[in-house]
């Protein structure tokens, strides 16, 4: 029975068959197990597309092998496609420590590649991608994990080594991006980096940092919940978009703000780490609904206009920054160009009043400017300078 099911039994699996499953497995695990299972389509097992997955040996630090391949791939591309952003971010893990037969070494201890293993178990991992500026690709290119959030001194020096590897690699780095994070901002000012000069000299290049955009917005949120603003010289307070959601909610007409919820008004921790909860109170559904409620005389707070116009103008600065079209029926969505120049208007105008930003009623932390409105201005004026640089290379 041995030598007749050895007799019978199928060739190995081809390289291309092999590549064709992983990437189906990839694209869709249910798609994969429905066309083996009731398709009768002959593919591998998972535990064998694992045992092949598992073969890969990409250890924390830089992969010789995966840079090489990513430079095969640039080699491919224009010089414009080249032009991308470095994206860092940290990420929490769980702690735990499993013996890998390929490497034949214990993993799930703190790793920084390069500059060495300690014997701490790693509960955090620093991820660097790079993304095409003009094109649509993304790509990793390494990770490393840290005994606990990643020391700014460390960060530093792992975001110079890691944009001289790409500039090595071919790609031309414009800018670096992450959110809000103490040691994200703390090693962006270690490479000289600050609000009114968001760019750091590396290689001969110059590079310019941005914080997430979504991720200010949602800081601002948060704060915005707990204490009172002083916008262009007048006090603007979350409770008034609070008093017109609840005037809207109880209406026995018609609603306008269908997308708002309990869990905006008054979110939980969870709740208050997620970005389309923040943007969606910073509307302009909610800046007309505020309007609307004064204007008929339901709502008579004194902060109440200035309010609708803070949430206005935040909604029109979000659409600045997040445009993804060089058209849109938004017309603030539309990317920065020549031709729509009320957008870099509306940029500049903006960050003359985050400059004037202040708490209403100051913390001892921060005292009356908080981190969030340093990071809007900063980015600005990034983002401003990059159009800037951009233009004059001509690729506007």
């Amino acid at each position: 029975m041995q030598m007749f099911h050895k007799r019978n039994s199928r060739k190995p699996w081809t390289l291309a068959e092999k590549n064709f499953a992983i990437n189906l497995y990839y694209k869709s695990p249910a798609t994969y197990k429905f066309l083996r299972n009731n398709q009768q389509i002959i593919l591998p097992g998972e535990t064998t597309l694992r045992r092949w997955i598992g073969k890969s040996k990409f250890c924390p630090g830089f992969n010789s092998l995966w840079l090489k391949q990513i430079k095969n791939k640039l080699e491919t591309m224009s010089d414009e496609e080249k032009h991308c952003v470095l994206i860092f971010n940290e990420m929490k893990i769980k702690s735990f420590l499993e013996y890998s037969k390929y490497l034949d070494m214990v993993e799930g201890f703190e790793d920084l590649g390069h500059k060495g293993r300690t014997n701490k178990l790693a509960t955090q991992a620093m991820v660097f991608v790079v993304r095409g500026l003009y094109s649509n690709w993304k790509l990793p290119l390494a990770y490393f994990l840290s005994g606990s959030s990643m020391s700014s001194s460390i960060l530093k020096d792992l975001i110079v080594d890691v944009i001289e590897k790409c500039t090595d690699l071919g790609c031309n780095i414009v800018a670096l991006v992450c959110d809000q994070g103490s040691n994200n901002y703390s090693a962006l000012k270690h490479l000289g980096c600050c609000k009114e000069k968001p760019f750091v000299e590396i290689k001969g290049k110059t590079i310019y940092s941005i914080f997430d955009v979504p991720h200010i917005f949602k800081n601002f949120r948060n704060n915005f919940l707990k204490y009172n603003f002083k916008y262009k010289g007048q006090e603007v307070s979350f409770s008034d978009i609070k008093l017109a959601y609840n005037i809207d909610k109880t209406s026995n007409t018609s609603r306008a703000l269908l997308k708002l919820t309990d869990s905006h008004m008054n979110p939980n921790p969870f709740q208050k780490m997620n970005c389309k909860l923040a943007l969606q109170v910073f509307s302009n559904s909610v800046a007309a609904v505020l309007k609307t409620c004064i204007a008929t005389g339901k709502i008579k707070s004194k902060t109440a206009a200035a309010t609708a116009d803070f949430v206005q103008e935040l909604n029109n600065l979000f659409d600045c920054l997040n445009s993804k079209a060089l058209y849109s029926s938004n017309i603030y969505s539309c990317a920065l160009n020549d031709d729509k120049p009320y957008i870099l208007n509306c940029l500049m105008k903006a960050k003359e009043w985050c400059t004037q930003l202040e708490l209403i009623q100051p913390i001892k932390v921060y005292g009356k400017v908080l981190p969030c409105f340093d990071a809007m201005i900063w980015s600005i004026n990034a983002i401003i300078m990059i159009y800037r640089q951009q233009k004059n290379l001509g690729s506007f």
